[in-house]
């Protein structure tokens, strides 16, 4: 080879090296992002990113948990099977055998079980035992009736034991759990009308399985597995600090007013709880977790495969004896995402062969659905199954905490399914309707506020009220619109009194817009105290003067979105000192509309403008720089079109990820301007860095890079 080409080879490659080690370190030192959308039941080729300068970045280059992670859904009606069955029926554990394997082969990717476990591995199962059938005191029997789908079907962690020592062969597996309401046999608080624990007892509808039996068929194998149970209420703890940090402490917004964001950090002081928890040293030390969850709703949606880690915590070193109360400190999603960091699950399985549905965990109907979800993030197999259960993701708080954590990827879009689609086994499970939640299952309401006030309580504070279209900042009689955005327990209640004052006869407004990709009817829930008028693009939808207490979703009033963004105005009176708002748009039960989103004006491209200088039309469509560059927070990204048609502008990070859609649709000629706040599509902002605006028009498909400065 030439001696000059060498050195051209050379400094190219030396030129790649360099820009591979920048963009992981921008990755590696950025806050995970998350996203979500519709699923897809089978993969769909994605061209590559082309970044003038740099290689391609294909999709399937990225790290684990941050490209198309593969979930697998298998059912008992699945043709490939020998003996199909209808979803709800009961079944053999031959056949629920045959089905957990189903869902465990069609997981082919780099985060399939068999991959994830080494035979090196000491691998702690976590199953739910929340009751047992041996305690006749128990929720088991809830009404005189037996609940089996509170628990996990021990036929599902037999077989997934089975799969794993034929499969991979570990060193150890340790079936553990630390029951709330199930103690061992022999130990303290152990009910003195009941024969068995959680251990011992025996289920016909599992096959007349025990955990106890179960352990005897292992060592029958006469394999070099051990297997092994640790009751995680009496196993030996220690404490530690969060990993990664409580999320109590990424993200949020310190709002110090009292009650505000309660349970997360000292109440009314802005300070996050510092110290960890006392956790059983199986979980400390576990080379692997396989977190095996039933199906079953709750006050919070659904209890899964992360939720599944409550019976984690070491409850007897805080003299609670198998009470789990001590994680979350009034704000349970945020504990047992907290309890979930210390060893978060390699895989997950979650089976509905027997769940409940309405008022559980605990309290529910029992439920028959013979469905398995699998996969090795946790994130994107909780999505999937929640699609499955009839819930929309977007409503699950802690799929935001664990994604915030970096923990996986909840977007359905960029989740290969292998196997089943989700929605063509979809069972709607009944929402919970009890507990703090005051009625019903609420899910993730609107969180990101414009509010003003307080104003006299008069007719009209502000004028020309049904055509407001605020931006922060903006004038507001003597004062401006403020943004609010919370996130904890209470977060879908928007505090206007502690906001704003308590002064008796005063108003305040609250402005948000909902984006909607298409024109859909639906419903707005809400609560508020003490009087509302409501304005949806302007005109009235409700309005109630009588004074009446706070109480979440009480009412729900028939609405119909329109395409594109809709205003959303909420005019709440006070005349007792204190006043609350929360609101959601959902559909008949509660579930979020598909696809929609909660922003802000300036965060939706309302419309492309030409700029004031006149400049021919390119022969082609072209992908201007934006400007400022570097920027913080708000950049300006211009492109033209020779002739009006379909566009799509989007943002990407260093890593490939998908940051958000800026343009979506068909656009005129000309040249167009967009704004973009740095901020993803789940209104969140986005750390610094370098990104990337990527333009789709016509045969064009154009990346430029841009630089974040925070």
């Amino acid at each position: 080879m030439p001696q000059m080409t060498k050195r051209k080879f050379a400094s190219f490659a030396l030129l790649l090296l360099i820009g591979a080690l920048v963009a992981w370190d921008i990755y590696s030192h950025q806050a995970q992002t998350f996203f979500v959308g519709t699923a897809r039941s089978v993969q769909q080729a994605q061209e590559p990113l082309q970044v003038e300068g740099l290689p391609l970045l294909r999709p399937g280059t990225l790290t684990l948990g941050e490209g198309h992670p593969t979930v697998a859904v298998a059912t008992s009606s699945d043709s490939e099977l020998a003996t199909p069955t209808a979803l709800n029926t009961s079944l053999s554990f031959a056949q629920v055998d045959a089905i957990v394997r189903r869902a465990l082969d069609l997981d082919q990717s780099e985060r399939a079980i068999r991959a994830v476990v080494a035979p090196s591995d000491w691998v702690v199962v976590k199953v739910n035992i929340v009751t047992n059938r041996g305690n006749p005191s128990s929720a088991y029997y809830h009404n005189g009736i037996e609940h089996p789908g509170q628990i996990t079907d021990l036929r599902v962690v037999k077989s997934v034991i089975n799969y794993l020592i034929e499969q991979v062969g570990p060193q150890r597996i340790t079936i553990a759990e630390g029951g709330a309401e199930s103690p061992r046999k022999g130990e303290p608080g152990f009910p003195s009308n009941a024969q068995e624990d959680g251990w011992s007892a025996t289920y016909p509808e599992f096959g007349d399985l025990s955990y106890i039996k179960m352990l005897a068929e292992f060592a029958a194998l006469g394999v070099s597995t051990v297997v092994d149970t640790s009751d995680l209420n009496y196993a030996p703890f220690r404490r530690e600090p969060v990993p990664g940090g409580a999320i109590q402490r990424l993200g949020v917004t310190r709002l110090r007013y009292p009650g505000a964001q309660f349970g997360f950090h000292v109440e009314g002081t802005g300070s996050f709880r510092q110290d960890g928890y006392f956790m059983p040293e199986p979980i400390l030390d576990a080379d692997k977790i396989i977190s095996i969850a039933a199906m079953k709703t709750t006050i919070y949606g659904t209890t899964l495969g992360i939720k599944n880690y409550v019976g984690t915590l070491a409850s007897g070193a805080y003299g609670d004896g198998t009470s789990k109360r001590q994680h979350y400190q009034n704000n349970p999603e945020h504990g047992y995402v907290d309890l979930f960091s210390y060893n978060p699950a390699a895989y997950t399985v979650i089976e509905g062969f027997w769940g409940t549905e309405g008022d559980g965990p605990q309290w529910g109907q029992n439920v028959q659905h013979n469905v398995v979800v699998a996969g090795g993030d946790p994130l994107a197999t909780e999505a999937v199954a929640n699609v499955v259960m009839g819930f929309n993701p977007l409503d699950l708080e802690h799929l935001y905490l664990a994604a915030t954590k970096g923990f996986g990827t909840f977007d359905l879009n960029r989740i290969q399914v292998a196997g089943r689609a989700p929605d063509s086994v979809q069972r709607n499970f009944v929402k919970s309707r009890g507990g703090s939640r005051q009625g019903a299952f609420y899910g993730r309401g609107i969180r990101r506020w414009l509010v003003a006030g307080p104003f006299p309580n008069s007719s009209q504070p502000l004028p020309n009220e049904a055509q407001l279209y605020p931006r922060a900042g903006e004038p507001a009689g003597d004062g401006v619109w403020t943004q609010v955005e919370h996130l904890g327990y209470t977060a879908e209640m928007l505090p206007l009194g502690d906001l704003n004052g308590k002064e008796q006869n005063i108003a305040n407004y609250a402005f948000t817009l909902v984006q909607s990709p298409r024109a859909q009817e639906g419903f707005l829930w809400f609560g508020y105290g003490d009087y509302a008028k409501v304005w949806l693009n302007g005109a009235v939808v409700y309005e109630n003067i009588a004074r009446r207490n706070f109480q979440l979703a009480d009412q729900k009033v028939p609405i119909r979105l329109a395409p594109g963004e809709n205003r959303l105005l909420f005019k709440i009176g006070n005349s007792t000192g204190n006043t609350m708002l929360a609101a959601h748009v959902v559909d008949h039960d509660g579930d979020r509309l598909p696809g929609i989103k909660f922003l802000l004006p300036g965060e939706i491209p309302t419309a492309v403008a030409e700029p004031a200088v006149s400049q021919p039309l390119p022969e082609a469509p072209v992908l201007l720089e934006n400007y400022p560059n570097p920027f913080n927070p708000i950049t300006r990204i211009r492109f033209a079109l020779p002739q009006a048609g379909p566009a799509k502008l989007d943002i990407y990070n260093a890593a490939g990820q998908w940051i958000c859609t800026l343009v979506a649709g068909d656009v005129g000629s000309g040249y167009h301007e967009v704004m973009w706040d740095a901020r993803n599509a789940s209104g969140f902002k986005v750390a610094s860095g370098t990104y990337f605006a990527v333009l789709k028009a016509g045969d064009l498909h154009k990346a430029r890079p841009m630089t974040l400065v925070r």
